[in-house]
């Protein structure tokens, strides 16, 4: 976790200017001294911490430290968006007064209102949605697809973050239920298992040994936060140990880990290709993807499955382009964590940065599915859009009479 110097400047504003404004209130009411001091305590306390975010914990191989250190901003916004949401509403009341010689205060009121309204949403998507995890049964239709693959099923789900659960392992346990309950054929994993470090599987692997499919196999790809960039490294080759290490324990999970490579899939006597490349790099993101690469030795014609952390790889290099690539497997978004997906209309802060970010998309005879995920980065909490496990059920594409 790392903090630019802008964002403590602009965090810091935030927050000295309400606890002034409240303070000069209470100041003004003659509150007890001793209690205006004390309210001011919590912007010195959380400035602290933001200066040690920048300049101690990025250096911290600690993960536990991190995961923790991220509920600061969880206290900070249920403490700090309410004050300003209040302070907006109180000066709205204000001028409304002086325009129409009222002495209302019924702004002021839904102010109030807001506030708490939000910290009731923020709570519920801390306590209830973050752990709701379900599952999203989904018909992908393909174009000539062998018989043998009529029906077949893929669990897919993706970006875990194990660090941030705090070797809360029995959160694998309805994991585990509700992927098994499905009998697939094979299960996909998208990428994104850690934040950083090795060590953040330590302790998994006899849960993720218990997922089944009907083949046996569990296949993976690295996201961008399997290959540690997001955290200081005393040398290169500490950061390539971390790595391989990485690589190594995903494999011990169960997983066969595809790394620019493919594999033959059979079943019911035909064939298909299940094709895996390492994090494509969208944006700021290192780029680790050899497309190229990784279809080598796969005759052309042969239908291909590819998983691919990152959505917008599919619009760059797959959509239009490999049209023998009948179906993307992704994750990577998180659907923003926050949104609204109901009846066709689909908001979340994610569609700024991904145009695909949550479900299935077709360009032609292909297709893409972006799995929401089951963990999170940031901060700990889903609201409206629940942690997802996806059962892709692939079924021969029927022409229109």
């Amino acid at each position: 976790m790392a903090m630019y110097l802008w964002t403590i400047v602009m965090l810091s504003i935030a927050m000295i200017l309400p606890d002034w404004w409240f303070y000069k209130k209470m100041k003004k009411h003659d509150f007890f001294r001793w209690f205006r001091w004390l309210s001011l305590v919590p912007v010195i306390l959380f400035v602290l911490t933001f200066i040690y975010i920048r300049f101690g914990l990025r250096y911290s191989d600690n993960y536990l430290l991190t995961a923790r250190i991220s509920w600061v901003f969880v206290i900070l916004s249920m403490i700090y968006t309410p004050k300003i949401i209040y302070i907006l509403f109180y000066y709205i009341n204000r001028v409304y007064n002086r325009i129409f010689t009222a002495q209302t205060r019924i702004f002021r009121m839904i102010g109030f209102g807001l506030g708490v309204f939000f910290v009731s949403v923020i709570s519920y998507g801390l306590i209830v949605t973050r752990d709701n995890f379900y599952v999203k049964q989904q018909v992908v239709e393909v174009q000539n697809l062998p018989s043998g693959f009529e029906g077949f099923r893929i669990a897919v789900f993706a970006d875990f973050h194990l660090g941030n659960w705090n070797e809360k392992y029995s959160i694998m346990e309805p994991i585990i239920k509700l992927i098994n309950e499905e009998h697939a054929d094979i299960i996909v994993f998208a990428g994104d298992m850690i934040n950083n470090y090795e060590s953040e599987t330590k302790g998994w692997e006899p849960y993720f040994k218990q997922l089944k499919s009907k083949s046996g196999k569990m296949y993976a790809v690295l996201g961008n936060h399997d290959y540690g960039d997001y955290t200081n490294w005393d040398s290169k080759d500490a950061k390539i140990k971390n790595l391989e290490k990485t690589k190594q324990n995903i494999r011990e999970l169960g997983f066969r880990l595809l790394l620019n490579e493919n594999e033959d899939l059979v079943h019911n006597g035909d064939t298909i290709s299940i094709i895996g490349v390492e994090n494509y790099g969208s944006g700021h993101f290192e780029d680790y993807s050899d497309l190229e690469k990784a279809l080598s030795g796969i005759r052309y014609e042969r239908l291909k499955l590819l998983i691919s952390h990152d959505p917008n790889h599919w619009n760059i290099e797959v959509a239009d382009k490999i049209p023998n690539i009948f179906l993307t497997l992704s994750g990577h978004t998180h659907a923003g964590q926050i949104g609204f997906v109901r009846s066709g209309i689909k908001i979340s802060p994610a569609a700024l940065l991904y145009p695909q970010w949550d479900g299935l998309y077709t360009y032609k005879d292909q297709a893409l599915y972006v799995n929401r995920g089951i963990g999170y980065v940031g901060i700990p909490l889903r609201i409206g859009v629940p942690p997802e496990i996806t059962i892709i059920e692939l079924r021969k594409k029927r022409d229109n009479l």
